[in-house]
């Protein structure tokens, strides 16, 4: 019996009981306020009853007039190929703004008229002093029937001293049968992190 009273009593064993207490107590606190503290948003997590699931529009790969899978850049349509470089060298270049409104997509330009866009001082396309458009390497990464996605590496003058960007364009085709066009639709920087060295 001594033992065991030793042992309780011993300055040890107070302090694993103690930890252990405060461990448990800890427990219950978390768990109360886990099951006190909920959210105050008691909106439905349940679809609307007018909601009628659709699965997206069905695409095929872009084929060129002569029935060929368009796989690199040189083989889209000279008018795709003609908006990206008036896009480039417009909106991007931050130059003659009213003639990028015609190879931009409603999307892009929403919430701006045809006359607040051409004198804007900020657009919804990140801007870069293109050096050359003629000498900017493209790189096709998709084309779809419902997307073209473009990947080029741009460089601005020399005296800018500027570092080589690679962007992301995006083109959407816009209208129905013979009026139908690609348009603008996103520009992005690519970016990849660098890799730590050890």
């Amino acid at each position: 019996m001594d033992s065991v009273q030793t042992a309780i009593s011993s300055p040890r064993f107070n302090r694993i009981v103690f930890g252990v207490g405060l461990a448990v107590l800890a427990v219950g606190v978390v768990a109360f306020l886990f099951s006190r503290a909920g959210g105050s948003d008691n909106t439905s997590a349940q679809p609307a009853p007018s909601f009628h699931p659709t699965l997206p529009a069905h695409s095929t790969p872009l084929k060129t007039a002569n029935g060929v899978t368009i796989k690199k850049f040189g083989q889209l349509d000279s008018e795709v190929r003609s908006t990206i470089r008036t896009f480039l060298t417009t909106a991007v270049a931050r130059k003659n703004l009213g003639a990028s409104w015609a190879v931009i997509a409603p999307s892009m330009k929403a919430g701006y008229t045809y006359r607040q866009w051409r004198s804007a001082k900020a657009l919804p396309v990140i801007p870069y002093p293109i050096a050359n458009v003629d000498n900017t390497s493209y790189y096709l990464d998709y084309a779809s029937t419902n997307e073209i996605l473009v990947d080029m590496g741009l460089t601005a003058e020399k005296a800018l001293k500027l570092r080589p960007v690679r962007f992301r364009l995006g083109l959407v085709p816009v209208g129905k049968g013979a009026h139908q066009r690609w348009l603008v639709d996103y520009w992005m920087p690519l970016w990849t992190p660098q890799v730590p060295v050890n």
